[in-house]
Order: C-alpha cells, then structure tokens, then sequence
C-alpha cells in the first residue's frame, strides 16, 4: 500500500506544485495557441486559463494572426448558387479552415455576412430555393456554431459584435429600415431588402441571454446604413459608414448612440461617402476614402481622439501608384477589404479580374496576391482564426 503511494506521488504532475499566481506569470507569455493546448496539462490549469479574473492577464486570439479573406463567388448552371472559398494572404499553405462550413446542419445554401475576431455570421436559408432564413454564428476553426431564434424573410443589414479579450459573448446587430418587420417576428414582405432605407431601429441578440431586444433608434437623425459597410467593433460599440456623411455606432445593451462626422473640410468638394469605408487597426478606427480635393488620391483618417471626435490624415497615395492608372474610384473599379490588425498594410480587390492586392503604407509596396475571379463578389471578410472553445452555448 505504501509502495503504491509512492508511485502515485511519483507519477503526480510537477505543474501541480506551482501557485496559481507563478502559473498566470508563466502562461502571460506564451502564444495564445500553445495557451489552449496547455488547458489539457490538468483540471486545474484549464480551470486557470479559463477563469474571467485571468482573462486580461493571458493571451488571447492574436489579433495579428490575419490569415486571409473568405468571399463568395457565383457558381456555374443557371441557378448561380454562391461557391464560398477562401483565399491566403500570403501564398501557400493549406486553408485553416473549410469555407463551405459543412458542419453546418440542414444547410443547403448560405450567405456571408460578417466576421468579428475569429467568428463568422451568416445567413442560412432552408432551402437552397426558399426565402426563409435564420442567423448562425459560428466558428470555423473550431467547427462549433449557434443558430439564433427566430426565422425571417426580410433581408436587413445585418453585423456582428465580438471581443474575446473582453467577453466570451457576442452580440448580432440588425438594423430596421422603414417599413421593415421587427427581427423576432416572421415577415411575409416581398420586398428583397438590397436598398436600404432609413434605420429607425435596431434589433440587437446578446448570446448571453439567448435573446432578441428590440431598441428604437437613439441618434438624432435617422441614417442610411451603406448595405457593404464594413462594421467595426470596439469599446463594447458597434460601428458604421451612415450615407449621411457620419459613422453611426450603438453599444451592445443599445442605451448610447453617437453618430461621428466624416473629416471636414469646407473649401473641399463633398465625396462619395456611400463607398467609403472604416476599419480597426491596432486599436484604433481608421476611416479611408477618396481625397477631397484630388479625386485620384486615397486619404487614410485615423481617428485620433475619439471623445474629441478629432480625426487626423495619416496617409494618402495617388492611385497611379497603387494601380497604375489615375482614374479609378472606390467602390467600382476597387473595393478596400481589410487593414492590418497591426501593421501599416492596406488590403484592395482591384479591376475585373478581382485581383487582391495589399500596399504597405510605410513602404509604398504594392504586392498582387491572387486573382479571385471576375465572379468573386462582397462581401470579402478578413478572417482571424479563434481556438478558444471558451464560448456559451455552442453545438
């Protein structure tokens, strides 16, 4: 009996030694995917890694990690359905993930909506010929994934929200125009939604509490969503290109809505606003569009105090050095698709052939990735692979 204790004290886990506080320290400075493997190390460091008070003091998904874009590309035969794939940032390597999304149940046919730190929401129908559709949310890298409640037949914009370094839950944003049905009630409306009117409310799904609240809209003036607006999430708030020459954003619990003026200038022309477009980039809301006063230049705003609502030009590049030729605009013979997380790097979809391209603002670089295809179409969603399974409630 003694022997057999002292086997089993031999064979104990020497990490079992250590103290909570020295486990934190050494795991503060591993890489976030090493950090999920070492959940398997015991029971007490999964409880460790996984506990809230830690979750600012250890890793998370690195926001650096871009991999690449998914996209959706019209299929061959007369019924056209979306072909999903997926397509690196850097050539080669094996794609992190299955973009048709199989694991996916009872899913003929869906579309791509929105990505946010790592997690996808799409729009999937019944069938692939039916109008009735739900939300799913769902995370490729880990294949898990949660339909939201209710079924819907009315197309809105719709967006996702979600922070792992602050909040295991995510929130769906579904902004209701005039004349358009609330999000938690069925809708036998024939209009298909692809011109979008005036916002006058927004249905907001929080997945910690499984369900939809429906909040009237709390900004000044009633907006106009630009239907391919890239969102950005940040600071617990929603954020959107509004056709009113603002960024329009809401908080989770939809109780503070701001609308930000674009960049001002008065003895400038006024710019297409509709197609301009925003982004997060090491931390902060980047904003780029046409110059106001040279047509054939991008300007790129950051917004650099955002109580103040101060925005400051960060870089511009005469279009002749990004494509080569001068007249082009945005939104019709180019589409910006992502920043960097981290890095002076702005990504592009150029021409007919839909070519990806990125331009390194430090550099000047233009460097042309792939040729997506003339029947690639938006939305083109920068995806960030999450391997945290640490997320309610998924199948």
């Amino acid at each position: 009996m003694a022997d057999g204790s002292r086997d089993i004290s031999r064979r104990r886990n020497p990490a079992d030694k250590l103290t909570e506080d020295l486990v934190v320290e050494i795991l503060s400075h591993v890489p976030y995917k090493s950090l999920c493997r070492f959940k398997c190390v015991s029971k007490r460091w999964r409880g460790i890694i996984s506990h809230p008070d830690h979750r600012k003091a250890l890793p998370q998904h690195h926001l650096h990690d871009l991999a690449g874009f998914l996209y959706s590309s019209r299929g061959p035969g007369p019924d056209y359905l979306s072909i999903h794939n997926f397509n690196h940032v850097s050539p080669g390597g094996r794609p992190p993930i299955r973009p048709t999304l199989p694991f996916l149940p009872d899913c003929e046919l869906f579309d791509l909506l929105d990505s946010c730190n790592g997690l996808l929401l799409c729009r999937r129908f019944e069938t692939a010929y039916s109008r009735a559709f739900d939300y799913v949310v769902c995370n490729p890298a880990t294949e898990k994934w949660v339909a939201l409640p209710g079924f819907f037949s009315k197309m809105q914009a719709a967006r996702l929200g979600f922070d792992p370094a602050v909040s295991s839950h995510f929130h769906v944003f579904q902004f209701v125009e005039d004349g358009a049905a609330d999000a938690n009630a069925d809708t036998n409306d024939d209009d298909d939604g692809d011109s979008f009117g005036h916002v006058r409310a927004v249905d907001i799904y929080s997945s910690k509490t499984g369900a939809w609240t429906h909040k009237d809209s709390g900004w000044d003036f009633l907006p106009r969503i630009v239907s391919d607006s890239r969102s950005v999430f940040v600071n617990g708030f929603l954020h959107l290109l509004a056709i009113e020459s603002a960024v329009v954003a809401m908080d989770v619990e939809g109780t503070t809505w701001r609308a930000i003026p674009m960049p001002d200038d008065e003895d400038a022309p006024i710019i297409d606003v509709d197609v301009g477009f925003i982004d997060l980039s090491r931390g902060r809301l980047y904003l780029a569009n046409s110059d106001q006063h040279d047509f054939d230049k991008l300007s790129i705003w950051v917004l650099e105090d955002y109580g103040s609502e101060a925005w400051v030009l960060e870089h511009s590049v005469r279009y002749v050095n990004l494509f080569g030729v001068k007249n082009v605009r945005l939104g019709h013979e180019y589409h910006i698709v992502a920043l960097h997380p981290q890095r002076n790097t702005i990504f592009l979809v150029y021409g007919h052939e839909k070519v990806l391209m990125s331009y390194e603002m430090d550099t000047g670089k233009v460097q042309f990735i792939h040729d997506l295809g003339q029947g690639s179409m938006e939305p083109y969603l920068p995806y960030v692979p999450l391997y945290s399974e640490a997320l309610a409630d998924w199948h």
